[in-house]
């Protein structure tokens, strides 16, 4: 549901959000492995002092999905100070204006534990779609937090001078020292509130089930109001699956 018609069901209480930018949109965000990183990076900067937690996201070449917990006040504001930040980094290096327009986005409310999990593994499932890479390989999402076996480890930013965070991190904010970081991407298991949700999983089977379901996409989108193709079978994401494992 777009931003300008959505009703929070909540009330101003704490809920989750799936926030999506336009996926009409035919320009790319993120054109080089340094543009993603300062995409990733973005999201780990901005959310210390923003009473939002990240359950899962994915950065794609054109679009971004990002799944929030806080009031609907607090995530539309991380929302917008993350696509203005990105926007304000596109401006300056390619010149470019207009990729993340305010009426576009989509925003929906989770309010089950079944849904929940189904949009986890839709975020995840973004890659496939567009037939660039699996979850577990694909570094610009929150995918590898959610394999027990893939969670990364990095040098500590407690580690580093201040001259070096503003050069690393393109930032004059204050970086968490507890941060993990490898070649200046700001590591997953440092920023995204994943183990608690992880659990609601009834371990790895039903996470691969729910990636592999063909219908997934289609109830999904449905709650959007979105309709996107799927360009993948079940049987090519089973195979990159075993590759995987």
């Amino acid at each position: 549901m777009k931003r300008n018609t959505f009703v929070d069901p909540f009330n101003g209480a704490r809920g989750i959000y799936h926030f999506s930018s336009s996926h009409q949109e035919t320009r790319r965000i993120f054109r080089s492995d340094k543009d993603f990183i300062f995409g990733v990076n973005t999201l780990a900067l901005l959310l210390p002092g923003s009473r939002v937690k990240i359950i899962a996201y994915c950065l794609m070449d054109n679009h971004i999905h990002l799944l929030l917990c806080g009031t609907y006040k607090d995530c539309l504001e991380y929302y917008d100070k993350v696509t203005l930040r990105i926007a304000q980094m596109l401006g300056k290096t390619y010149g470019i204006s207009g990729v993340f327009r305010r009426d576009d986005l989509d925003v929906v409310a989770v309010t089950s534990e079944s849904q929940l999990k189904s949009e986890i593994c839709y975020i995840h499932r973004n890659p496939y779609k567009a037939r660039m890479a699996s979850p577990e390989t694909y570094r610009w999402s929150s995918a590898d937090v959610y394999f027990s076996n893939r969670i990364q480890h990095g040098s500590k930013v407690s580690g580093l001078g201040a001259a070096e965070i503003k050069r690393l991190f393109r930032t004059h904010s204050k970086v968490p020292g507890t941060y993990e970081f490898e070649d200046g991407r700001i590591l997953n298991s440092s920023f995204v509130f994943y183990k608690s949700t992880v659990e609601k999983f009834s371990g790895s089977v039903e996470y691969f089930d729910l990636l592999r379901r063909y219908s997934l996409e289609a109830e999904v989108e449905e709650a959007h109001g979105i309709h996107e193709s799927v360009v993948f079978s079940d049987s090519e994401l089973t195979e990159r699956i075993k590759d995987a494992g």
